[in-house]
């Protein structure tokens, strides 16, 4: 339940549609539980597809924010310690990669999540996507490259 529920926050999900896409997604694999074919695939591989079909349609309406939970919204530690520039360095880096990800379309979301942070094999990957294991390749190479274009530093100051 939990890296499916990750899986759908990454997708741009807030916290309470994570949780009721999720839930949506097990009460769809139970009624069609017999559809379920092993040989095509592992059992999650087969509940990531369903979640992100329904992450995808849900997302796609207009009255759902599209915002990926941010580091922001976790509570402030109530007397910080001096910190290595490093370690200060960290938040803004993930503040900065979190608003990459909102801008970048859901399909690149999802294959960027699977692959990076579900860490699948691409065959799985191609299952959830719904596409060939070269397209899948192809598709991941070119959301990396439009993430990095995003993450980019400004010249602009």
């Amino acid at each position: 339940q939990r890296p499916l529920f990750g899986f759908l926050g990454r997708m741009g999900c807030t916290p309470a549609l994570a949780e009721d896409l999720a839930q949506d997604a097990f009460v769809r694999a139970w009624q069609n539980l017999a559809r379920y074919r092993p040989e095509m695939g592992a059992f999650s591989t087969w509940l990531f597809t369903i979640a992100r079909h329904l992450a995808i349609n849900e997302l796609g309406r207009s009255h759902h924010a599209r915002e990926i939970p941010t580091a922001a919204d976790a509570p402030e530690p109530a007397c910080p310690q001096p910190q290595p520039p490093e370690v200060l360095a960290r938040p803004e880096q993930v503040r900065r990669l979190q608003a990459a990800l909102r801008t970048l379309p859901l399909a690149d979301r999802s294959i960027l999540a699977l692959a990076y942070v579900e860490e699948l094999a691409m065959a799985d990957i191609a299952r959830i996507e719904g596409c060939s294991v070269a397209a899948a390749k192809t598709r991941l190479t070119r959301a990396r490259q439009r993430l990095g274009r995003l993450l980019e530093p400004s010249d602009a100051y």
